[in-house]
């Protein structure tokens, strides 16, 4: 019974523990490459530049993928807003190594998910899931828990289309 308690006590507090986006009010520095590398929403284009103007969160938190930190960018819903798709039954998220997944409106936390542009205020390395990663903040702790495949954890984002 005690295990059992301590379980349970473990998996709810873990929720309670889970990443909290909160504004960044720094200003992220420009790297050189940055201007090669862009983002398509709904057929407009975004820069790195382009992304350090809208509202910028933080959120500090571990990933199963052996990256930490304070993850810093804008929120997707943001962008989704600003692209013309603040009304979607669900969009296509493309990566550049092809991988891509069908993520719903109804996606559990998307006012929370980020678009990381920053790792600790350094811009991402292509060859280190940049330059752009979507991430869930507020599903961390489920994602170590195994409670969540990671699939919307999309690394290396560089389009995002609407399906229906």
């Amino acid at each position: 019974m005690k295990a059992l308690f301590a379980l349970i006590l473990c998996v709810f507090s873990s929720f309670v523990l889970s990443a909290e986006l909160s504004p960044y009010r720094q200003t992220l520095p420009i790297p050189d490459q940055a201007q090669e590398y862009s983002l398509t929403i709904n057929g407009k284009h975004y820069g790195y530049a382009d992304l350090t103007k809208f509202p910028l969160y933080q959120s500090n938190f571990s990933t199963i993928w052996r990256a930490s930190g304070n993850f810093i960018g804008p929120k997707l819903s943001d962008l989704l807003h600003d692209a013309g798709l603040a009304d979607f039954q669900q969009l296509y998220l493309v990566a550049s190594d092809d991988y891509a997944v069908i993520m719903n409106a109804d996606a559990v936390e998307l006012q929370t998910a980020m678009l990381a542009i920053a790792l600790d205020g350094k811009a991402f390395e292509i060859n280190d899931k940049g330059p752009y990663w979507l991430v869930w903040p507020d599903r961390e702790e489920m994602l170590k828990l195994g409670m969540n495949e990671g699939d919307l954890w999309v690394w290396s984002l560089h389009q995002i289309v609407k399906v229906k």
